[in-house]
C-alpha cells in the first residue's frame, strides 16, 4: 500500500440478493485516496455512489475484497475496533442534514464530541461560515443547515470527510458555495475530501474526478 493513501480499496464487490435477482452494487472497484486529497464521484442515481461511500466510511462490509484505512485492513478489525476507527478518523455528511430538531446549531455540534468543548464548537462553526449559534434546525435554510452539519462531521478531529451527495437538495449557487466550503477546509485543515454528486456543474469544480456507472467506475 502507497504510504500516501489514506484509504485503499481492492478488488471490491459488493452484491445483494433480491429473491433470484443478483444486483452488483461495486464490481470490481479498485480505488485509492491520497492523504489530503479532495475527489469528486460522479454518477446518475443508483451508480452505486452511495455504497462506496459506505464501504469506503467502514459503516457496510464488501462482499468480497479489501478495504484499508491508514494502512489497517479494516476487514481483519473486530466490530469494536472498526467503530473506533469510525469514531477517531471518519466524519460524515449525507444528503439530508440529520440535526436534532430540538437542538440549536451549538448543541447539536457538542452532543457528538468526545469531550463537550463549546469554544471549539463555535471554532467549527465559525470555519463553515455559521454565526448564529442559538438557531433551531428549523429556523435554518437548507444550505445553513448543511453547513452546521458540516461542522459536526469535524468535532473529533476526523482526518477524513465522506460527504454522500450534500448539495442534492441545494440550488446551483448554494452548491458550488458549499463545494467551496469543503474545497477551502480541504486545503486550510488538511482533511481528506471525498464527495459523490450526480450533478455534472460540481463535477467541474475541480479535484480528482471519478465517474461511476452501474457499480464500476468508467475509463
Amino acid at each position: 500500500m502507497n504510504e500516501n493513501n489514506i484509504v485503499m480499496l481492492e478488488d471490491v464487490w459488493k452484491i445483494y440478493k433480491n429473491g433470484e435477482h443478483v444486483i452488483h452494487s461495486l464490481a470490481n472497484i479498485n480505488y485509492s485516496v491520497e492523504e489530503g486529497s479532495f475527489s469528486i464521484i460522479y454518477g446518475p442515481s443508483g451508480s452505486g455512489k452511495s455504497t462506496l461511500i459506505r464501504v469506503i466510511g467502514l459503516l457496510e462490509k464488501p462482499t468480497m475484497g479489501k478495504v484499508w484505512i491508514k494502512g489497517k485492513n479494516s476487514g481483519k478489525l473486530a466490530q469494536k475496533k472498526r467503530n473506533i476507527v469510525i469514531r477517531d478518523e471518519i466524519g460524515f455528511l449525507f444528503q439530508g442534514s440529520n440535526l436534532i430538531p430540538t437542538l440549536n446549531a451549538l448543541e447539536n455540534i457538542t452532543l457528538p464530541m468526545l469531550n463537550s468543548d463549546k469554544n471549539l464548537a463555535k471554532k467549527l462553526l465559525e470555519k463553515v461560515g455559521f454565526s448564529d449559534h442559538k438557531k433551531l434546525p428549523k429556523e435554518m435554510s437548507i444550505e445553513e443547515g448543511r453547513r452546521v452539519s458540516l461542522a459536526r462531521a469535524m468535532v473529533n478531529n476526523h482526518s477524513i470527510i465522506l460527504a454522500d451527495e450534500p448539495t442534492g437538495d441545494l440550488h446551483t449557487a448554494d452548491s458550488e458555495k458549499f463545494i467551496k466550503i469543503l474545497q477551502e477546509l480541504n486545503r486550510t485543515e488538511d482533511l481528506t475530501v471525498v464527495v459523490t454528486t450526480n450533478n455534472r456543474n460540481i463535477s467541474k469544480l475541480g479535484g480528482n474526478l471519478i465517474e461511476i456507472a452501474d457499480g464500476t467506475f468508467v475509463q
